[in-house]
């Protein structure tokens, strides 16, 4: 790792968190990293250094050309960093720590249920009358942003925050190793920037990628389709373009139960393309399967009786058990090179050292612990909830390196689940506050988690980068992220305000918190209070993602993978299930009767695809920000 990548990363680091704040808060265009695991922006930067600047330097300075080494490390900040300011943390912590005051006056359930359990170090204010409170929301151009409110908050919530991020590191220093080298996961999301960014041959400007006719064709399709869209933006007379067919959904919907919206996102098309067969099989039949279910439950009047979410929590838990059974050799590996220092388990190439790794990871869990209890939550539930957070942030990372969706969201999560365990009444009004904030951090949209990044990362970085060099630099990332994301985007508020009632994360998504915050406060619900029915649906998704296992690793003919069982009930599902189709579709044509070089130009094709879709994103939003408009929105 050179000192001019990681220099590079840091600068473009506090460039992009700068332009992000103008872009989300003022515009309300495409979030620059697409709010999904392959963050549109980095890709940019790649697409930009593999095609334009790296060619420009071979020409004019052919010794200062970014070797693929070098993008890797920008990438891995860059992925690493942008998490915090977009959907991973700020979006939805911020707008929650005022809107329990904001809101006050709908109504005086809320003072009445938990106003007086909100920590006074974890929010700016407790006024409903105070101008830190209603400028957040209604913004005040020309006044003073009252930052004296806001710095306890950024400590408060940065101890816990980092301690967070942290064991995430130690997580993924722990399982890197039984998932990269032996199981061979696919990772298909790092597959893409590797791609990219191949050097070329010897001679060559280009890698084979960009050389590739078949690459530009892909590229057209999206560059056109939306770039129709930007046109008539600025030329209302122009015909309107929209991914969305709108007598489909119309005629989906009159089936009661259905939940499934008819959307084309070309960058979730390409991506499937570069998936196992078996694996988007799954995501798209698994999730018509559970329509045609609710379906027929409505057909016979058992509205109210669904149990999607127990199912899905079934599979959810089978995944983790089987996942964590699959690598118990490698886990004994691991602690008796922590605990007793065996020699025969070498651990030189891991990002940390396995001792580092399993007691910073307990030292980190600890501090989360700690941080929980002091906001007012009992310390077995405290310890509960962080074993659960644990163990989603590992599903969800091996649903990433796994599966590839660009867009995970997986329900329930930490909340809902110690809810079910532990009880509303062993919780207590305090503990159920300070989980509501803690889940609207760390859950409150799964889709830009730290961990599968710090993941994908490490696939890239295989045998070309020093891991703990690269872990080091994605440290300092983050940090940094935090540091400027929180008082820019703060500024943000009080400059431009909340964005109006159609908020999801600063309107609907806290008031729908907050609500069943005030519900499960005046509830006297016990230990394990999902109930018999719950219960039992609990066993149904479990047991079918266990059989569907089993039938795929007895049989080599078998053609469904069972990880589409844990998406059923998603909102990635209801908005990508028709792009997943249409690119499984696509690849198993091309698997039946495409030959050696038409795969290759096909694969070229659907990145082309997927390179078209990220350069027409990020160039309307750069367009947009100069003419001051929002002009595409394309992600999910």
């Amino acid at each position: 790792m050179t000192r001019r990548c990681f220099l590079a990363g840091v600068l473009l680091l506090l460039a992009i968190i700068a332009a992000m704040t103008y872009n989300d808060h003022a515009l309300g265009n495409t979030p620059l990293t697409g709010g999904i695991h392959l963050p549109l922006v980095v890709a940019f930067l790649a697409i930009v250094f593999s095609a334009l600047v790296n060619p420009i330097l071979r020409r004019v300075a052919p010794r200062q050309v970014f070797s693929q080494a070098e993008i890797i490390v920008i990438w891995s900040m860059l992925a690493a960093g942008l998490t915090i300011p977009s959907c991973g943390v700020l979006r939805y912590l911020l707008p929650m720590l005022v809107a329990p005051f904001y809101f006050a006056g709908e109504g005086t359930a809320w003072q009445r249920a938990f106003h007086e359990h909100v920590p006074a170090w974890l929010v700016p204010s407790k006024d409903p009358l105070s101008p830190v409170v209603t400028m957040f929301y209604e913004g005040a151009r020309g006044k003073p942003v009252p930052w004296d409110s806001w710095i306890t908050p950024f400590f408060g919530w940065g101890v816990m925050l980092m301690a967070v991020f942290f064991v995430m590191f130690c997580l993924t220093s722990i399982v890197r190793r039984q998932w990269v080298e032996h199981e061979r996961l696919t990772f298909p999301l790092a597959r893409i920037p590797l791609e990219i960014t191949a050097p070329p041959e010897s001679g060559r400007m280009l890698n084979a990628l960009f050389r590739n006719p078949a690459t530009w064709l892909g590229v057209a399709i999206p560059v056109c389709f939306w770039g129709m869209a930007i046109v008539q933006k600025f030329y209302p007379w122009f015909p309107r373009i929209n991914n969305a067919n709108y007598d489909v959904i119309r005629v989906l919907h009159t089936m009661n139960g259905w939940q499934g919206l008819f959307n084309i996102y070309f960058l979730a098309l390409g991506v499937t393309f570069m998936l196992p067969t078996d694996v988007s099989l799954s995501l798209w039949l698994f999730f018509v399967l559970g329509n045609v279910q609710r379906i027929i439950r409505y057909r016979y009047g058992l509205v109210g009786q669904e149990f999607d979410l127990q199912q899905q929590a079934g599979g959810y838990f089978a995944f983790a058990g089987i996942a964590i059974w699959t690598m118990r050799r490698h886990l004994r590996d691991v602690f008796r090179r922590a605990l007793l220092g065996a020699r025969d388990v070498d651990d030189s190439a891991e990002a940390l050292p396995y001792r580092v790794a399993v007691f910073g990871g307990l030292l980190g869990a600890a501090v989360v612990v700690g941080w929980l209890c002091l906001a007012g939550c009992p310390l077995p539930v405290a310890v509960l909830v962080v074993l659960i957070s644990c163990l989603g942030f590992l599903v969800l990372s091996r649903f990433v390196a796994q599966c590839g969706l660009i867009h995970v969201s997986f329900r329930p999560s930490a909340m809902p689940i110690t809810e079910d365990l532990a009880g509303a009444s062993t919780i207590g009004p305090r503990g159920l506050t300070s989980l509501t904030f803690y889940e609207a951090a760390i859950f409150g949209d799964q889709r830009e988690t730290l961990m599968p990044s710090v993941l994908n990362s490490t696939r890239m970085a295989e045998n070309r980068l020093s891991l703990r060099k690269l872990f080091a630099a994605m440290a300092v990332a983050v940090v940094i992220s935090y540091s400027l994301a929180y008082f820019l985007q703060v500024w943000a508020f009080y400059r431009f305000g909340a964005g109006g009632e159609n908020g999801y994360c600063t309107y609907h998504y806290p008031r729908n918190s907050l609500n069943h915050l005030a519900s499960a406060v005046g509830t006297k619900e016990g230990i394990l209070n999902i109930g018999w029915p719950g219960v039992r649906h609990l066993a149904i998704g479990a047991g079918a993602f266990v059989l569907v296992d089993l039938l795929r690793r007895r049989f080599c003919w078998w053609p469904i993978h069972p990880i589409g069982l844990l998406t059923i009930r998603t909102w990635p599902m209801i908005a990508l299930w028709v792009s997943i189709f249409i690119g499984w579709a696509c690849k198993a044509l091309a698997q039946r009767y495409a030959r050696g070089p038409m795969m290759v130009r096909l694969r070229f094709f659907f990145l082309g695809v997927i390179i078209g879709d990220i350069l027409i994103t990020m160039t309307g939003g750069l367009i947009g920000m100069i003419v001051g408009r929002q002009l595409i929105w394309t992600t999910s």
